[in-house]
């Protein structure tokens, strides 16, 4: 058995041992052996039931009861653990670097009335299917934004998440600068880039982040009025300067010079016309901005031209389009988490319980995200496919290889209360016999 454990296979385990203990810090170390064998069940389970969580794992050691008590009463705090997690994703960032963090919002449709932080949302899909308002839960969410450099492919790793309440006046946008802060008081040493699309691009947002000291780069509507700098006079003359130009109007904008170019961003070869210029957005009270007015060159012709700023005027125009491409990891990162590992079947029915089910399911993502950009080469050579791309790999693609693995090593006993260490034992690997279970947890 332990011949089948290749030196790829260890060195994923080892680092995922490392991640692990990292994140066991945040609870006591009572509940350490508890929270391993739900955060392993969550990361190879695809769906979101607790009871499917435990059953992936194959050798859990409680019964059934113990699992659901120790995450609806348990003393420990979910904001411990998203901390912990926040910690840990922003740390594999290279030194130097501004940590670009993307923030949008999912829904999670539910059925019943009780559910909680559940109320009517607008659906913004379109789906034929589906009706224009849906009954669920809208997620606002963080997470870091990685590029692999061995297939130079953009990943989301999510580290924080809160549901719109149901009511109350904790709108969405109180809830993301609230998340924004802890994510400054965590990473207080490298610089911060927020990525965000239209509908969190205005002054209740921005205006706390940018005293927080982030920079922002994201989408603007077409109706933000923004202004020229006013032309430097000479002459003196009675009152204030001028602090805006002439308006920029489609007009105006027309008069800017037309720049040309292919770049590869959203996953390919694009060709790009854009114009770009510093302004003075309205919004934001008069503060200098790098605005792009551009367009996308496809087989039906252009696209309609759309707006993106950017708060560091020093930036070119090209580079914001590029940064701002960023941003787009987060739509699969969403799609991933809410139908492949599970997080539309979180039907805990109080909040609490809720905000802890939803933070473990989503530490069990970003390991195995987390692993395919710092141990690309190893996570590589235990999951491929042969009919996948040579150097592909994704969360999904690991975690079926993880499955034959971690399922037959005792993980209770990976934890070490002496040492305050989790190991895997490799020597100990089993054929898969589930043993009566008595304890509790």
């Amino acid at each position: 058995m332990v011949a089948m454990l290749t030196s790829d296979h260890k060195e994923i385990l080892r680092e995922l041992a490392l991640y692990t203990t990292f994140l066991a810090s945040a609870l006591s170390p009572t509940a350490v052996p508890t929270f391993c064998e739900l955060l392993f069940g969550c990361m190879l389970s695809g769906q979101g039931f607790v009871t499917q969580a435990l059953l992936s794992i194959n050798n859990f050691q409680c019964v059934w009861s113990s699992y659901h008590h120790w995450l609806s009463q348990g003393k420990w705090r979910w904001r411990s653990l998203a901390c912990r997690l926040i910690q840990l994703v922003c740390s594999k960032v290279p030194r130097g670097e501004l940590i670009n963090i993307g923030l949008d919002d999912w829904v999670v449709e539910r059925f019943s009335d009780k559910a909680p932080a559940c109320r009517p949302h607008h659906q913004h899909s379109k789906k034929r299917n589906r009706p224009t308002y849906i009954w669920g839960q809208c997620w606002v969410s963080l997470a870091v934004v990685f590029e692999r450099a061995k297939d130079e492919v953009f990943t989301a790793i999510p580290v924080l998440s809160f549901p719109s309440p149901a009511s109350g006046n904790a709108s969405k946008l109180k809830i993301a600068v609230a998340m924004l802060k802890v994510v400054r008081q965590e990473v207080k040493v490298q610089g911060l880039r927020l990525l965000t699309d239209c509908w969190y691009m205005n002054w209740t947002l921005m205006q706390p982040v940018l005293e927080m000291g982030y920079e922002v780069v994201g989408q603007i509507p077409l109706n933000r009025a923004l202004y020229a700098l006013p032309l430097e006079s000479t002459a003196k003359k009675r009152g204030r300067p001028k602090k805006y130009g002439i308006k920029m109007t489609p007009p105006e904008v027309e008069k800017l010079p037309e720049y040309q170019t292919t770049v590869r961003i959203y996953g390919r070869f694009r060709k790009i016309r854009y114009r770009t210029r510093v302004c003075r957005a309205r919004f934001l009270k008069g503060r200098k901005v790098r605005v792009v007015w551009g367009r996308f060159e496809n087989d039906k012709g252009l696209t309609e031209s759309r707006i993106f700023i950017a708060t560091n005027t020093g930036l070119e125009g090209i580079d914001i389009l590029r940064i701002y491409a960023k941003r787009w990891p987060v739509e699969p990162m969403f799609q991933q988490i809410k139908h492949s590992f599970g997080c539309r079947q979180l039907w805990q029915q109080k909040l609490r319980t809720l905000l802890r089910w939803m933070h473990l399911k989503m530490a069990g993502y970003a390991l195995l995200q987390l692993l395919t950009v710092c141990k690309n080469q190893a996570s590589v050579g235990i999951s491929r496919i042969p009919w996948r791309d040579q150097d592909t790999t994704t969360a999904g693609m690991l975690r079926f290889a993880l499955a034959g693995i971690i399922p037959r090593l005792p993980i209770r006993e990976g934890w070490n209360r002496y040492s305050q260490k989790y190991e895997f034992n490799f020597n100990s690997l089993t054929d898969g016999i589930v043993k009566e279970k008595k304890k509790a947890a």
